[in-house]
């Protein structure tokens, strides 16, 4: 008996002693991991969350390390921070409008008609705006709703969409109201680009790629009967019953063979330069999403809506209705672009060019980074 109390005994000084070291252990870990992250991991700002406001206006670098395909930088926040714009923000609009009207006359399009079907006009607040969908056309809604009188937390709530609402208020101006707006002095014309194949692709992925909407139901079946022969013969099997992105630009490029000037697409990938008529209006301000923030801060600054637009959308449920189409699957924009574009050759690409080239030139953006992600004929 005596042994065996011995025993325990021993038994426990070792798992006391044990656990005093263990627990030991854990504080001194705990203290090392909380001053570490106080001190080293802060002062890296490697979780800090990137300033768009002051990334350049650099295309190459943006399309390489930017934002997921479909997010806009500025929906997380609708003008929280409306800084007072800074000379560079100054310069570029301007290089960008003159950009503009010298291809127009490079390409002699001086003689354009105006589609005034897709303009938004807001008299009480001297801005008119040309919508194109899958560039930032979610947040400027929200905003035209904002400035038409509505609630924010009405627009929080309805099941109507945003561009119901605003055309509400806002409805389409006829040409000889949007000549009159646009010529009034004061008025600010905004017009808001992003890289053509950037929401090429976004729109392709949102309307056609998976489960496609109701109304692109009929298009995507249409897409596949005539182009799925061809595209099994270069890409293999394709189990995907909608079009692939090979099958969608085959689709374009056919159409476009066969209209010519006449075609007329859809309007979430209609060329900027066909759709919101850039030769014929001279817009003031040339925003891109690339750098969303700044530019629209510029807007609102030259305007005094500030004390509109500036408060931070917290309603969960608001935010969600002012974030466009996020990609899917996380991937981040450059990895999608090879993924999507490596379906292509350089002969569709040229084609594809034809259609696009140019909205590349006229606003800036540099098409020739395609040729490392197409695939060698």
């Amino acid at each position: 008996m005596k042994r065996y109390r011995t025993r325990i005994k021993t038994n426990a000084y070792h798992c006391l002693s044990c656990g005093a070291k263990t627990s030991a252990f854990l504080f001194w870990a705990t203290l090392y991991i909380v001053v570490m992250k106080m001190t080293i991991f802060k002062s890296s700002g490697g979780n800090q969350t990137k300033d768009w406001s002051a990334v350049p206006d650099n295309y190459t670098k943006w399309l390489l390390q930017g934002p997921v395909l479909g997010e806009d930088p500025e929906e997380y926040v609708i003008n929280d921070n409306l800084l007072e714009p800074d000379n560079v923000t100054l310069t570029e609009i301007e290089k960008r409008a003159a950009r503009v009207q010298e291809v127009c006359r490079l390409r002699s399009l001086g003689s354009q008609a105006i589609n005034n079907k897709e303009f938004f006009v807001d008299h009480a607040h001297n801005l008119v705006w040309c919508n194109i969908f899958k560039a930032a056309s979610s947040s400027w809604l929200y905003k035209f709703n904002i400035l038409g009188g509505y609630d924010k937390k009405f627009l929080s709530r309805t099941r109507y969409t945003p561009l119901t609402l605003a055309r509400r208020v806002f409805p389409r101006p006829s040409e000889e109201e949007l000549r009159d707006a646009i010529t009034t002095p004061g008025v600010i014309s905004l017009l808001i680009v992003r890289e053509p194949f950037v929401r090429l692709l976004s729109a392709y992925r949102d309307k056609l790629e998976y489960v496609s909407p109701p109304f692109y139901r009929k298009l995507a079946k249409t897409i596949v009967t005539e182009h799925r022969e061809q595209a099994t013969k270069i890409l293999g099997p394709i189990k995907s019953d909608g079009p692939t992105f090979h099958e969608f630009v085959a689709y374009l490029i056919a159409q476009h063979r066969s209209l010519g000037p006449n075609m007329v697409y859809d309007e979430h990938w209609a060329p900027y330069y066909q759709f919101c008529s850039p030769c014929a209006v001279n817009f003031s301000v040339i925003a891109k999403v690339e750098t969303l923030s700044r530019d629209s801060a510029y807007v609102v600054h030259q305007l005094g809506l500030g004390h509109v637009l500036q408060k931070r959308v917290r309603d969960r449920r608001t935010r969600l209705r002012t974030v466009m189409n996020k990609s899917r699957d996380g991937k981040n924009t450059s990895a999608l672009l090879k993924h999507y574009f490596g379906q292509l050759d350089k002969r569709m690409l040229n084609d594809l060019l034809r259609i696009y080239g140019i909205d590349f030139e006229m606003f800036g953006y540099e098409a020739k980074i395609y040729d490392r992600y197409v695939r060698k004929l």
